[in-house]
């Protein structure tokens, strides 16, 4: 008895280590034309080697050791990689269910990505016809990914950029994505070197593939992608260069999208700004060391026209003022009054309206130092010039400059025809001197 159970289960052994060996070695015939096929889909430029491949149940996933790919002038490494085909019948081996890579680096012409870990799901890998010259079939597009450890160099920006971890979903061409990353830096020694650190971002709606393909390729970026939203919230946001120059608590933006107007509403919470930032090199002057406020905007672009409608653009400062202003714009370069694209925008009509909270004082104080006299003397000189002003605007002005404190300040601008905001701002710097100008701008003053 015990004889013939001995035969049985020996029998049944080598039987089943038979149908193993069959059952892997059919594993691996179909990993190699798996392999082969990938190769021949991917285009004529591939090189894929690796180290050791290991196949799964019959042959649905197979992982690779050693893994070198490249395919032009890109070159991909992966001490590990796990690939894993779509659960459908789909016979094209350039859609990929799941790949995992472990130690990631990858490098070309446009700069270099290294990462930690990182998972993929949903890919449709890029395709090119036998033809060099013939357009790519399909682009690179991701379901889902997610990675840990995240270090690159972006040529076009000549920029290092890091992050502890990083998520997106739907990268692909005219795609709207969804982004989110901590602990973000970005540095450039480029003079003027810069430092950006954010502990968290999140973006919503920006096509991430085709601005990829702008700074690769040096394309031209649209925004304009089926999605009609846009969000980008950051928080804790530095940056520093030689010396410390901007803070923010929190960055949030929201923009709506369609064929006639694109809509903006943006805020930053508790932005500090010092005097080394563009601009801001009075600071000191007027016994500021850093500027400290919120900012607020909120404007309607119509890109048919070229027009922009302010809604509201108020810079509020506990210790320095708050501002606020509205109006028309043409020649608008963008929807947002915060890019620095617009010098060449037309001012139809604006408003401001002004509320001190100290900085009118520390102003006039810093004026009368530089011409050797005492505050209050230079203050009770400025309120006698409302007695004089031939203007009631001015009287009204000279008068709220005599004691900022109790009144709001309104200033209008309407001049005929639209004026290019710079000839403006220039204009109110010389009606001291050149009063006259006043009606070239249509000028209005207003305390109360």
């Amino acid at each position: 008895m015990k004889k013939n159970v001995l035969v049985t289960v020996s029998g049944i052994a080598i039987l089943g280590g038979i149908a193993w060996f069959g059952a892997h070695h059919a594993e691996r015939v179909m990993v190699d034309k798996g392999i082969e096929r990938f190769k021949q889909a991917l285009g004529p430029d591939v090189s894929f080697t690796y180290t050791r491949a290991k196949p799964g149940l019959l042959g649905r996933s197979v992982r690779f050791y050693g893994l070198v790919f490249r395919q032009g002038p890109e070159t991909m490494t992966a001490d590990e990689a796990e690939l894993s085909k779509p659960d459908t019948q789909d016979s094209d081996v350039t859609r990929i269910h799941h790949l995992s890579f472990r130690n990631f680096q990858l490098a070309d012409p446009a700069g270099s990505l290294h990462l930690a870990t990182v998972e993929m799901d949903d890919l449709a890998l890029p395709t090119r016809t036998e033809d060099p010259a013939a357009p790519t079939m399909q682009s690179l597009s991701i379901g889902h990914v997610q990675a840990t450890g995240l270090h690159g160099f972006a040529s076009a920006l000549q920029s290092d950029i890091a992050a502890d971890t990083a998520a997106m979903d739907n990268f692909g061409a005219n795609e709207a994505s969804h982004l989110q990353a901590r602990n973000v830096s970005l540095s450039t020694d480029v003079a003027p070197p810069r430092h950006v650190h954010a502990d968290s971002i999140v973006v919503d709606g920006v096509a991430l593939a085709d601005l990829y393909t702008s700074l690769t390729t040096g394309a031209p970026y649209s925004a304009h992608i089926s999605s009609t939203t846009r969000d980008i919230t950051i928080d804790r946001l530095s940056m520093d260069g030689a010396t410390p120059l901007m803070r923010a608590k929190r960055v949030l933006s929201h923009a709506t999208h369609t064929d006639a107007t694109e809509q903006e509403v943006s805020s930053i919470q508790e932005l500090e700004l010092r005097p080394d930032v563009p601009n801001m090199g009075w600071l000191p002057s007027l016994g500021y060391d850093h500027f400290v406020g919120n900012v607020v905007l909120n404007d309607t672009y119509t890109p048919k026209t070229g027009t922009l409608h302010v809604e509201t653009l108020s810079i509020d400062s506990a210790n320095m003022g708050r501002l606020h202003i509205n109006g028309e714009f043409t020649q608008a370069a963008s929807a947002s009054m915060l890019n620095g694209n617009n010098a060449d925008m037309q001012v139809t009509s604006m408003t401001m309206t002004y509320i001190d909270h100290g900085l009118v004082p520390r102003a006039l104080g810093a004026i009368a130092a530089a011409r050797g006299l005492p505050p209050q003397a230079f203050v009770a000189f400025v309120q006698s010039q409302s007695a004089t002003a031939q203007n009631p605007a001015y009287a009204g002005f000279f008068r709220w400059l005599g004691n900022p404190g109790k009144q709001t300040l309104s200033i209008g601008i309407k001049p005929d025809q639209p004026m290019p905001l710079m000839q403006v701002v220039a204009t109110l710097g010389n009606l001291a001197s050149m009063p006259e100008l006043a009606k070239q701008i249509g000028l209005s003053v207003q305390a109360h």
